[in-house]
């Protein structure tokens, strides 16, 4: 089954897991983060062991709290079928009479129904674990994140999402989506050289950019994302899968008459679009539409400009960068696939 979202419910969050681990194993992104990845790990070598030995911990307090709930089932319903016997015994002509079905067997009828629905929770539950665990190892993710991932995984889980907290859910999943593509060195925005300077000069309010604006999106094959003349207010970044952009714009400095540009591409993990969001009032130029199972990060313009506008000198830079992209985009083909092509045009505003 296909979880398709924005970020709410277990079963959501572990198909994002399993995109978070095909975005690392692309091989433009893989041979970077082996190479950070033993650097760390040749720096803390017993990081890995305390992770595994957290994990198993935790899978044994698990397990021993389901032993025990099982055990208390197991003799309640005992005692039950016992009272029911005796209770069979002692009046069972009168209830036969009666045509009335004694408290015992109801109790009896109940708690059957009780070890179905815990036989059926446990599996379901097993059946994340293992997920969360099969990603948590192969990844080697430290023990911290670790339970992070776990109490998020259990707290997401359908029956305890409610309205009241589902926007606070949402918000932890997006949280725990950037901190896991952080220790598995694959940041978003990795490729981006807006982002790549702000985050040399500015670590925290990168991460707190990430926090503050970006929802993670969860796609299915021919799910629209948006279609051309909506109101644009996000960047969308690719982290997984495969997804088509198609526009027909005009074309500039065409003698009348022309007929319009038909443009098409196909955009992978590491990718973005619709990045004048961010930097002038934008209005979607053509569709984009998820081709594979996909997950794609939404940067939120209005949160972007908020938390910038926070630190002097990151505005600063992010001003100077808007005019040099504006003045880009003012003389290109504008559709919303106009990233940083200017940049070398930029001069200073790649440094700062």
């Amino acid at each position: 089954v296909h979880a398709c979202g924005d970020g709410v419910g277990s079963d959501e969050f572990l198909v994002m897991l399993k995109h978070l681990t095909e975005a690392s194993s692309s091989p433009s992104r893989a041979l970077v983060a082996d190479s950070q990845r033993m650097d760390r790990a040749i720096a803390r070598p017993f990081r890995y062991l305390w992770s595994n030995m957290w994990c198993l911990l935790r899978a044994c307090q698990d397990f021993l709290a389901w032993v025990s709930i099982c055990l208390t089932l197991f003799v309640v319903h005992s005692q039950i079928k016992l009272a029911l016997l005796c209770h069979a015994l002692t009046c069972c002509r009168c209830s036969e009479r009666a045509g009335e079905v004694g408290c015992c067997s109801i109790m009896h009828w109940n708690m059957i129904a009780a070890l179905v629905n815990l036989k059926t929770y446990t599996k379901e539950r097993a059946r994340e674990q293992q997920a969360v665990s099969a990603f948590l190892s192969k990844r080697r993710i430290s023990a911290t994140l670790c339970l992070r991932v776990r109490a998020h995984v259990d707290r997401a889980r359908p029956e305890r999402v409610t309205e009241d907290n589902a926007d606070q859910i949402r918000r932890a999943a997006a949280e725990l989506m950037i901190d896991l593509l952080e220790e598995m060195f694959v940041p978003p925005f990795s490729s981006h050289p807006f982002f790549v300077n702000l985050r040399g000069k500015h670590p925290h309010l990168v991460k707190e950019l990430c926090q503050e604006a970006l929802q993670p999106l969860l796609k299915a094959p021919d799910d629209v994302i948006f279609t051309a003349g909506e109101v644009c207010s996000k960047m969308y970044v690719i982290i997984s899968g495969h997804v088509q952009y198609c526009a027909t714009v005009p074309q500039r400095d065409a003698p009348p008459g022309s007929p319009p540009a038909i443009v098409k591409r196909t955009l992978r993990g590491g990718q973005w679009l619709s990045e004048a969001a961010l930097w002038t009032g934008w209005v979607h130029r053509g569709e984009l539409r998820a081709v594979t199972d996909s997950l794609l990060f939404a940067l939120d313009a209005a949160g972007f400009a908020r938390v910038i506008s926070s630190h002097k000198s990151a505005h600063t830079y992010a001003a100077a960068y808007a005019r040099k992209f504006v003045e880009g985009l003012n003389r290109g083909l504008q559709t919303d696939l106009v990233e940083a092509l200017y940049m070398s045009e930029a001069g200073g505003c790649t440094e700062y």
